[in-house]
């Protein structure tokens, strides 16, 4: 048994020394624990209620790490009472959420204590549970456990007891969750007065240095030969003619490609599935969307170079349109919209660290 417990305790030193840095709540917590507690059969004791602590941390996005301690007293079949006092470690390693409920599963060692008589026995604790998360500091916590203890001197007959726990808390994080800064606007010109004195605000004038005395259109734009397309270039010098209505052009009248990354947009590993941090992010672009009600847009989806280019071109089409519905679903319409996947072949940066993939996996709105 003591050799099995040692075994475990460097599967968990392990698996911390390979954690991957990820984003995820990092924060301290502390997890107050009840437990109903259903002992061996050889114990002769009945059932009872332990009342526990335990401190711990999430090390990756998946992995948790608590220090424990509980305390029970049984009542014994032949009279009398039995006081155990336990101190382990358990890791615990969680699986994608579902419905608001995280399941996972534990593994734990450590040492019980046992009073009348004293005694000190190694344990190892298996585990299955699930978290849900009740507000930015507090999770529910429930499990079952099965606790293996080896053989209390006072009964050599058995080698090894197994109890039955059912374990609930409250995991309290300490301190405040970190802020996630994200940018989801438009570039544009922040308001100002009329430096040119053209009588159009420097926010909307798209020639912010028409000299002195020049009649000008809504937009700030001189009035010399007429504006066919209405982009705010007059015919003389508008290489682009017949641009769409709505279009963001340049000096010379044609289309300038505005792209707005939607940082913070991140979805389940392998999945086309929005993290819960994503609904802040594309709440803002639907503001933004809203505000400048004449935009055309694509939602273009992208990937790092990781599996193939097949498998990563039907992912990049499918959270883009996870997102492109989103926005529908929250008051843009589908006339102004698009949607389009681009697999692994627009990177921005290297595929060969984990930095560079990070911001090749991507959402974007690209303005038309």
């Amino acid at each position: 048994m003591k050799k099995i417990v040692m075994a475990v305790s460097l599967a968990l030193a392990t698996g911390l020394a390979v954690a991957e840095d990820h984003d995820f709540d990092h924060r301290w917590y502390v997890t107050p624990n009840v437990s109903f507690v259903e002992p061996d059969d050889d114990k002769n004791a009945n059932s009872a209620l332990a009342v526990g602590i335990g401190f711990g941390r999430f090390f990756t996005e998946r992995l948790s790490v608590d220090l424990e301690f509980s305390r029970a007293r049984f009542d014994l079949v032949d009279g009398g009472n039995l006081t155990q006092n336990t101190l382990g470690l358990m890791g615990r390693y969680y699986f994608d959420e579902q419905m608001g409920l995280k399941p996972y599963l534990g593994l734990g060692v450590g040492f019980l204590r046992t009073q009348r008589p004293t005694e000190f026995n190694a344990t190892l604790d298996l585990a299955a549970g699930i978290s849900k998360k009740l507000t930015d500091r507090v999770r529910l916590r429930t499990e079952l456990r099965y606790r293996l203890e080896n053989a209390n001197d006072t009964n050599p007959a058995e080698d090894i007891f197994g109890d039955y726990l059912f374990n609930a808390g409250l995991s309290i994080a300490l301190g405040d969750a970190s802020e996630q800064k994200s940018v989801t606007k438009l570039v544009e010109q922040a308001p100002q007065l009329d430096g040119d004195n053209d009588g159009v605000s420097d926010a909307n004038d798209r020639c912010p240095n028409t000299p002195a005395g020049t009649k000008v259109d809504a937009t700030g734009c001189a009035i010399v030969d007429g504006d066919d397309d209405k982009d705010g270039i007059a015919n003389s010098r508008d290489a682009c003619p017949h641009s769409k209505p709505g279009a963001v052009v340049g000096k010379d009248g044609c289309d300038v490609q505005v792209v707005i990354e939607l940082q913070g947009v991140h979805f389940a590993t392998d999945k086309a599935t929005l993290k819960p941090e994503s609904v802040a992010i594309l709440n803002a672009a639907v503001k933004t969307l809203g505000a400048h009600g004449t935009i055309l847009v694509e939602v273009a989806g992208h990937t790092d170079s990781t599996a193939s280019d097949e498998y990563n071109q039907k992912l990049s089409e499918k959270r883009a349109k996870v997102v492109y519905s989103y926005l529908v679903d929250h008051g843009i319409s589908a006339d102004r919209m698009t949607w389009k996947g681009y697999g692994e072949s627009q990177p921005i940066a290297t595929n060969d660290t984990e930095e560079g993939k990070a911001r090749n996996r991507r959402t974007e709105l690209i303005v038309k």
